[in-house]
């Protein structure tokens, strides 16, 4: 076998043992669920709303078993780490398209959303080239992707506080999550290491503060909105 053939092997080889491991398969799952989403969207009675819209929260829920899983199971790994954003990436990529198609959903949105993830991932190659080093998602990136992944969900079932909600989230988390992506990269550029993130107290009690009543809100008036309709 030629040398080259062999690297091709070995990268293939390390892929597939890679993608079989359960933290990395939850990831593929959202981008697997896609499809589907998008079939019972394009059907568009309320039973197939239904349908998309929990298959958009079992997307939601897989996001945060994969990291769980895999802290759980030790299989936290470089691959796995640049896997599941590249996997958020390209599922909220493909849904709010198809949102465009059959929900309506703004084009500035899709351009804002589609454009942020591109200049990150754009960005990272370019100051990361040569570098063995793997950008983890960090916690305006967990949250632009939640804000996301509720406003997909709300626009799918026509929920307009949360769209109205959640457009402001994300246009808000997505300018965040730009500014400390451009830290940390100028941070590796200069040292050659990503920024250290110390989660202090105060931080971790003003998430939950937030979380907590953001949900509460955010569930009540769902419920409002399923009792009226």
């Amino acid at each position: 076998m030629r040398t080259s053939q062999l690297y091709i092997y070995n990268q293939m080889n390390s892929l597939l043992k890679n993608l079989v491991l359960i933290p990395n398969l939850l990831s593929l799952s959202r981008v697997l669920l896609t499809p589907i989403i998008g079939y019972y969207l394009y059907l568009g009675d309320n039973q197939s709303t239904l349908i998309a819209a929990i298959l958009m929260f079992l997307a939601g829920v897989s996001d945060a078993l994969d990291g769980y899983a895999a802290r759980k199971l030790n299989l936290v790994s470089d691959f796995g780490v640049a896997f599941d954003p590249i996997c958020d990436k390209i599922f909220a990529g493909i849904v709010v398209i198809l949102l465009v198609l059959f929900r309506d959903f703004p084009i500035w949105l899709v351009a804002l959303i589609i454009g942020r993830d591109l200049l990150i991932l754009i960005a990272g190659m370019i100051l990361l080239r040569g570098r063995k080093i793997v950008v983890p998602s960090n916690l305006t990136g967990k949250y632009t992707f939640a804000a996301i992944a509720l406003l997909m969900g709300s626009a799918t079932i026509r929920f307009e506080y949360g769209i109205m909600v959640c457009t402001i989230m994300t246009v808000l988390f997505s300018a965040a999550s730009i500014i400390n992506y451009y830290r940390v990269f100028q941070k590796v550029k200069q040292d050659g290491i990503p920024p250290m993130f110390i989660d202090k107290k105060i931080y971790k009690l003003g998430r939950f503060a937030f979380n907590a009543i953001f949900a509460t809100v955010f569930v009540y008036q769902l419920y409002l909105f399923i009792c009226i309709n």
